[in-house]
């Protein structure tokens, strides 16, 4: 699930030039490989179809329990 919302006054670095924050949550499936696979991935595609650099882009990742999320009127 991705959400995108353009024209958010963001400063990264002192200059508003593109930039971008991003989190990701999963429920257990979080772990030093996989994060790094999708940070370059998603820096990627945001450099190549957002002109956002590699260079002004953070990506936080969040290991969740399925307790804590919630879904179709319960949770995982």
């Amino acid at each position: 699930m991705i959400v995108l919302k353009g024209s958010v006054p963001m400063s990264f670095g002192g200059t508003e030039q593109p930039t971008a924050y991003g989190e990701l949550i999963s429920i257990g499936g979080i772990n030093p490989t996989t994060n790094k696979q999708l940070s370059a991935a998603i820096s990627s595609i945001l450099e190549t179809k957002l002109s956002v650099p590699k260079s002004r882009f953070y990506l936080k990742f969040y290991d969740s329990e399925g307790s804590n999320l919630g879904w179709n009127g319960t949770t995982f």
